[in-house]
């Protein structure tokens, strides 16, 4: 790849370059973890039209989940635009794209013409329903809650009796993205050895299907179907949310063995009889040992905060949290000590935005935010011209509507 003298270097992926041309969520987050962690990221705009994460609410997923990008509103369907496309891919390790099915080859861009231009390259197609299959499926636009709803996910969540509801946030568009990181990872791994790119087609029902643990494989083996849990579980008491005397909540599991007897324990209850056996691992629910243990936790709770409850069973060693806000993370002390939450200088040089740190945290070769989000097009001339474009041929694009540039803005609405 080409070297920006204005990155600094760092990050345990320093010297690759990631080139993202997708929208809203999945795309996006997956090159973050790239752009945060040292890689050289290219977001690919349209230059007719904005992204809808730069204007949702208050364009908070664009300052977030764009920081450290670098901006080139191109569009690289048409004839000169796709030549600088395929010449930045020319110099990219690994191309990020998120849209329908077949998109790309449809485009004229298939795997084997953007492999003519660079055979290294590790190509990541994320899309709802994947780039092969019933060609019906394939062709349908979806979002993450369409990746839900088809991946068998959304009939999970909620109440029983009671309308399903996609879980937030957006499960189906991180969990596309980390597979999609992952892999291409591998793929990079894997390029040492034959010198070659690879091709992964991440499928956003399939990635919700695949993060289901037992579900799938005892329905296909047993015919057992998952039914719809609610707030609290329907095989263990004491596991699931409770309100307590403050009116706050907590979530706690009463699971495990040692778990189990110091909980026993801590509410004045004996183990070792008829109704609390020795080395129980769970108290079954619908049972007369279930109904005694939630009318003792219930008067338990009646007099505690949940901040109470809380520290107390953490104390004796049961697993349970309080359900925190963004005020009170704000203001607590272990998000305060690994400093989850930090702010960096927008793109106008002015503004400071503040969020969450970079994620997971290396000791060796840390991520770090370098600047913020970029606005659209704000890297055009540095990357046209790292692609060795005279300025006559950058301006003939700009010209000819191929390339767009945009100041500085934020939405204000909610």
């Amino acid at each position: 790849m080409t070297e920006n003298p204005e990155r600094p270097a760092f990050g345990l992926l320093q010297g690759f370059r990631v080139v993202m041309t997708g929208q809203s969520v999945a795309a996006p987050f997956a090159a973050a973890l790239y752009a945060e962690h040292g890689a050289d990221v290219i977001w690919v705009e349209n230059p007719a039209t904005v992204d809808p994460g730069r204007t949702a609410r208050r364009s908070g997923a664009w300052q977030q989940d764009r920081r450290n990008m670098r901006s080139l509103s191109l569009d690289y369907v048409s004839d000169e635009g796709r030549e600088v496309f395929l010449r930045l891919l020319e110099t990219a390790d690994v191309l990020i794209e998120a849209s329908v099915g077949g998109r790309f080859a449809r485009l004229g861009l298939g795997d084997s013409v953007l492999w003519a231009a660079n055979p290294r390259l590790v190509v990541v197609h994320i899309s709802g329903f994947g780039q092969t299959g019933d060609e019906r499926w394939v062709r349908r636009a979806s979002y993450d809650p369409i990746a839900q709803a088809f991946g068998c996910a959304m009939r999970m969540n909620g109440v029983a009796g009671m309308p399903s509801a996609p879980a937030m946030p957006f499960p189906a568009d991180y969990t596309a993205a980390f597979f999609g990181f992952g892999m291409a990872n591998a793929a990079l791994l894997r390029r040492r050895v034959t010198g070659r790119g690879e091709s992964i087609d991440v499928a956003q029902f399939e990635a919700m299907m695949r993060i289901q643990a037992n579900y799938p494989t005892d329905f296909l083996r047993y015919g057992l179907d998952y039914v719809k849990e609610g707030h609290r579980s329907r095989i263990c008491a004491l596991y699931g949310t409770y309100q307590c005397g403050d009116g706050d909540e907590v979530y706690l599991l009463a699971l495990g063995a040692g778990v189990v007897r110091r909980l026993l324990g801590l509410l004045g209850l004996e183990q070792g009889g008829e109704l609390f056996p020795d080395a129980m691992t769970y108290v079954p629910v619908d049972t007369p040992a279930a109904q005694v243990l939630e009318d003792a936790f219930a008067a338990y709770l009646a007099t505690r905060s949940a901040e109470q409850v809380e520290d107390e069973l953490a104390d004796a060693g049961v697993p349970c949290s309080r359900l925190m806000d963004y005020a009170a993370a704000v203001e607590h002390p272990h998000y305060r000590a690994r400093g989850v939450f930090t702010q960096w200088t927008a793109s106008d040089g002015r503004t400071q935005v503040p969020g969450v740190k970079v994620v997971p945290e290396v000791a060796g070769h840390p991520g770090r935010i370098w600047r913020g989000a970029p606005t659209i097009g704000q890297d055009n001339d540095d990357i046209l011209a790292e692609l060795g474009y005279p300025d006559a041929a950058r301006d003939a694009l700009y010209a000819a509507g191929q390339l767009s540039r945009r100041e500085y803005f934020e939405t204000t609405g909610s």
